[in-house]
């Protein structure tokens, strides 16, 4: 049967493909497989659907806090995380000497050859979402069982969109297609939907302008200064912004207020403005990556 691919995402590799870590690679879900590939989509591991036991989103705070109860209890080795039995693999030996800083990780269990193996990918770098994750299970679930067509008995796969012997319409693939073409069809939606009210709100404005301008309360073009200065540091998506003026107000200098910048990897990048709504300061984990006009770092 020829391959469909329903789910094709760039992530960074973790451990468990044998590449470096941090290098980039796709997750590829076809109507067989898992597929795990280099960025020319060559792929490294074809992981039946049948062969997987887990799969889960895991951040690092869960991790960290796993681990503090393994160590207590003297246990050592792969790490079961939950009542699913999640092998976090290295994961657990690694975290427990960094810092907790809100990455998220996509967990896949897995056999080969009777062997228990672990992959691990950063989950927020591809933008793994949930929508992925209820169709993955439910291939992963379906692939386990043994279909058979419900008018003439037929074994079939759960991605074959009819009965090769009868022709009847099969109601597992209908249900594949429809969680991944929902998850798609809400993105096109929700893309439409924010231009209109960009272009509604802002009169043809970016979103982080709008953003900037709703929150900092600033004219179009301090927010679009506020902007480049962002883009020079390479922040270049605001996903929200917000005013903290209890905890960061008057921190730089008489009359200084201080906002909290969400992106996709944090919702703590710090944003201070002075009294003129000038960019004073741009700070992310105590390292200051803009300060007085100068880019002192950018993120990468």
């Amino acid at each position: 049967m020829k391959e469909k691919v329903f789910y094709n995402k760039q992530v960074k590799h973790y451990e468990g493909l044998g590449i470096k870590q941090g290098a980039n690679c796709i997750v590829k879900l076809t109507n067989y497989e898992l597929q795990l590939c280099d960025i020319k989509s060559r792929p490294i591991v074809k992981i039946s659907l049948k062969d997987i036991s887990n799969v889960a989103i895991i951040s690092d705070k869960e991790i960290i806090e796993k681990d503090k109860s393994v160590i207590g209890r003297g246990i050592v080795g792969n790490v079961l995380f939950g009542g699913a039995g999640l092998i976090l693999g290295g994961l657990s030996g690694l975290q427990k000497k960094q810092v907790e800083q809100n990455v998220d990780y996509l967990i896949i269990n897995y056999k080969e050859n009777g062997e228990d193996k672990v992959i691990n990918v950063y989950a927020n770098e591809g933008i793994i979402d949930k929508g992925f994750m209820k169709g993955l299970n439910y291939a992963i679930d379906i692939s386990k069982q043994e279909l058979k067509c419900p008018k003439c008995g037929n074994v079939y796969n759960f991605s074959d969109y009819k009965c090769s012997n009868c022709g009847q319409v099969l109601k597992d693939t209908k249900k594949v297609k429809k969680v991944f073409g929902l998850v798609f069809g809400c993105v096109v939606a929700f893309i439409v939907l924010m231009v209109i009210i960009a272009i509604a709100a802002g009169g043809g404005s970016s979103k982080d302008i709008n953003i900037i301008k709703r929150v900092a309360n600033v004219e179009k073009e301090q927010a679009e200064k506020i902007d480049n200065i962002l883009n020079d540091i390479g922040l270049k998506d605001i996903e929200d912004m917000k005013a903290d003026s209890e905890g960061l107000d008057e921190l730089e200098g008489e009359g200084s207020k201080g906002y909290r910048i969400k992106t996709s990897f944090s919702d703590n990048v710090i944003l201070y403005l002075d009294s003129n709504n000038n960019v004073i300061c741009v700070r992310y984990a105590d390292k200051d990556y803009y300060r007085n006009g100068n880019v002192l770092n950018k993120f990468e």
